[in-house]
C-alpha cells in the first residue's frame, strides 16, 4: 500500500507538470515531446517496476483502450498535423487524468479532495473563458450588462478571436448541474448547513453566469441538466422520504411548463424557425442556426466520404473547405461541426463514434449504480449523471469537441466516477 501511494504521488506531480505543457503545445515542441515522454513512462511504469502497481480495473478499461487505437489511425490519417497536435495532447492528458484520478481515489476522503480539484479546475477555465471572451449581444435586457464588462483582456496561446461565449456556456455545464445535485443531497441527506449554503451559493452563481453567456443552447442543456437532477433525486429518495412527493411535484411541474411551452411554440412556428431562423423571437433571432444547417450538411458529407479514419482529428474545420461548397464567408473560423456526435465521427470515424457511446453508456450506468449502492456517494453520482446528461444535451446542437482544452474535466470526472463506481460497489457486496 506505502508504495501504491508513493507511485500515485509520483504520477500526480508528472501529471501537474505536463498539463500546462499539453493544453498549449505548440508554445514549446521540445517542452511538448518531454511531456509526452513523461506520460507513456507513467503508463507503462507498472510492466518494469514491480513497485508500480496497475490501475485498478473498470468497466471503462476496453473501450478506453479501443478508443486510444482509434486515435492513432485519426492522427496517421490527418493532412493538417498543427491543427491535430493539440487535439491529440489534449487527448493524450485527459487519458491520463481519467488513469490518475481512477488510481487515487482509494477512500471516500481521497474522492472528496479529487472532487474539489474537478471543481477548481472547472471555476479556472471558467474564469479564463470570461477574461478571454468576446461577448456577444444578442438580448438587450442581458447586453446592457455585458456592455460595462470588460472583453478580451487576455489572450490565450493558439487561440484565434478569443473565447465564445458558447464555449464557456459548455464549460459551465460541468458544474451548474453538479452543484445542484450536491444541493438536493445535502437537505435530502440532512448534512452540515454550511455545506448547504456553499452549494446554494456556487449553483446561482454558476447560473448567472450561464444566463450572462446568452448561450440558447447552453440554457436549454442547463435546464436539461436541472430536470435530470432533479427526477434522480426523486427516483433514489426512499418512499419513506418527506420530502419524496415534493420532489416528484417539482419533476411533474417541469414536465408541463416544457410541454405548454411546446405546444405555446407550436409546430407551425417550430418549422417556420428551422426555415427562417433569422427572424426574432423571445430570446433574440436564431441566425445561427441556419449555419448550422450549412455545417451539418456538409459534415454528414465528409462522414459518408471519410466513414471508418475521418477526416482527421480536428482537421474539420480546413477539410469542408478544401473539398466542399461550403456557404460560410471564406474568412470565417468554422471551428467545429457544432454537434457533438457528428464532430467526433468527423474526428474519428464512425467506429471512433460507437466506441464513444459504448464509453457514454457505460458511464451513465457507473453513475446509477453508484448512486442504488452508496447513499454516500450518492450526491456525487447524481451530479456526475446530470454534467453528462447536460454535456450530451449541448452537444445536439454545439460541442466541446474531442481533445480541447476544458474536456479535460469531462476526463478528470469519468476519473472520479471510476473511483467511487469501485468504492461503492466493495461497500455494497462486503460482508
Amino acid at each position: 500500500m506505502q508504495h501504491n501511494g508513493l507511485s500515485v504521488a509520483l504520477e500526480g506531480i508528472i501529471l501537474l507538470f505536463c498539463t500546462p505543457i499539453l493544453l498549449f503545445p505548440a508554445v514549446s515542441f521540445v517542452a511538448t515531446f518531454l511531456a509526452l515522454l513523461l506520460i507513456i513512462f507513467i503508463w507503462l511504469a507498472p510492466l518494469f517496476l514491480k513497485k508500480w502497481p496497475l490501475p485498478p480495473v473498470t468497466p471503462l478499461d476496453v473501450p478506453l483502450l479501443l478508443f486510444g487505437l482509434i486515435l492513432i489511425v485519426a492522427v496517421l490519417v490527418t493532412a493538417d498535423p498543427d491543427l491535430t497536435l493539440p487535439k491529440i495532447t489534449g487527448l493524450i492528458l485527459g487519458l491520463a487524468a481519467w488513469r490518475f484520478f481512477n488510481r487515487a481515489g482509494q477512500t471516500e476522503w481521497l474522492v472528496y479532495g479529487a472532487t474539489a480539484v474537478y471543481i477548481l479546475l472547472g471555476f479556472g477555465f471558467i474564469s479564463l473563458g470570461i477574461l478571454s471572451a468576446n461577448w456577444l449581444y444578442k438580448i438587450p435586457a442581458i447586453s446592457q450588462i455585458l456592455a460595462v464588462l470588460p472583453t478580451g483582456l487576455i489572450a490565450l496561446p493558439g487561440s484565434t478571436g478569443g473565447v465564445h461565449p458558447n464555449q464557456l456556456a459548455g464549460t459551465l455545464l460541468f458544474l451548474l448541474p453538479f452543484f445542484l445535485a450536491l444541493l438536493l443531497g445535502w437537505i435530502f441527506l440532512r448534512r452540515h448547513k454550511a455545506g448547504l449554503v456553499i452549494w446554494a451559493v456556487l449553483f446561482l452563481g454558476v447560473a448567472a453566469l450561464l444566463l450572462l453567456t446568452q448561450s440558447r443552447t447552453g440554457w436549454l442543456a442547463g435546464l436539461g441538466g436541472v430536470f435530470v437532477a432533479t427526477i434522480l433525486w426523486a427516483v433514489f429518495l426512499p418512499r419513506s422520504h418527506r420530502l419524496r412527493p415534493f420532489v416528484w411535484g417539482a419533476v411533474i411541474l417541469m414536465l408541463l411548463a416544457g410541454i405548454a411551452g411546446i405546444i405555446a411554440i407550436g409546430p407551425e412556428r417550430l418549422q417556420s424557425i428551422w426555415d427562417d431562423p433569422a427572424q426574432q423571437t423571445a430570446v433574440g433571432n436564431l441566425g445561427s442556426l441556419g449555419f448550422r444547417q450549412e455545417v451539418w450538411r456538409w459534415g454528414v458529407t465528409a462522414v459518408q466520404d471519410f466513414p471508418f479514419t475521418g477526416t482527421g482529428l480536428g482537421t474539420y474545420r480546413r477539410v469542408v473547405r478544401r473539398f466542399y461548397p461550403i456557404n460560410v464567408a471564406p474568412d470565417y473560423d468554422i471551428s467545429h461541426a457544432h454537434n457533438l456526435y457528428l464532430q467526433t465521427a468527423l474526428d474519428v470515424g464512425l467506429p471512433g463514434l460507437i466506441i464513444y457511446l459504448a464509453l457514454f453508456f457505460l458511464a451513465v450506468v457507473m453513475a446509477w449504480q453508484t448512486a442504488r449502492w452508496s447513499e454516500r456517494l450518492r450526491p456525487f453520482a447524481i451530479g456526475f449523471l446530470s454534467v453528462l446528461a447536460a454535456f450530451h444535451i449541448f452537444g445536439l446542437t454545439d460541442a466541446l469537441a474531442l481533445g480541447s482544452k476544458t474536456t479535460l474535466v469531462f476526463w478528470i470526472m469519468l476519473g472520479i466516477l471510476s473511483a467511487i463506481h469501485r468504492l461503492a460497489r466493495k461497500s455494497y457486496y462486503s460482508p
